[in-house]
């Protein structure tokens, strides 16, 4: 709180000089970015359609996996354009529910627009084997593709 007297020497100033004593507001906070409901369905049922009964950890990178390839020219620019592409994501249909993944992969979206989902951005490439979900960063595997987790 301001003093009386340092608020009235203040207010002299003010008169004298013409200016107004408006106070300073901060500037509002932005509204968080929340991710399109469409966006949501599409992962979550890429995510129940590709990984369900997989470990949390391959659950999140399947989702991780499309966001990547958004970000990636050689497939869509959207996240409805590279779930649908063409014989890419097998497990995705429309009827998959969309419950059980609906908060990873609002998670995960949000992650991604703000730059860290926690897998790194090169693994666009899964493959299901003995019920586990490998991601790498090649199609066909070669000495130089890397594997995550």
């Amino acid at each position: 709180m301001i003093p009386s007297v340092v608020m009235n020497l203040l207010a002299t100033l003010a008169l004298l000089t013409g200016m107004t004593l408006a106070p300073v507001l901060p500037e509002p906070e932005p509204e968080p970015w929340e991710p399109a409901e469409a966006d949501i369905c599409y992962v979550s049922r890429t995510i129940w359609g590709e990984t369900r009964g997989c470990p949390y950890e391959e659950q999140w990178a399947q989702g991780c996996c499309i966001v990547n390839r958004v970000d990636d020219p050689r497939w869509g620019d959207t996240i409805e354009e590279v779930v649908l592409q063409p014989n890419q994501f097998q497990g995705y249909s429309i009827n998959n529910p969309v419950e059980p993944f609906y908060d990873m992969a609002r998670e995960i979206l949000i992650a991604w627009h703000n730059g860290d989902t926690g897998v790194p951005k090169d693994m666009c490439f899964c493959e299901g084997r003995n019920g586990h979900q490998i991601f790498r960063t090649d199609w066909i595997p070669n000495e130089e593709t890397r594997y995550w987790p």
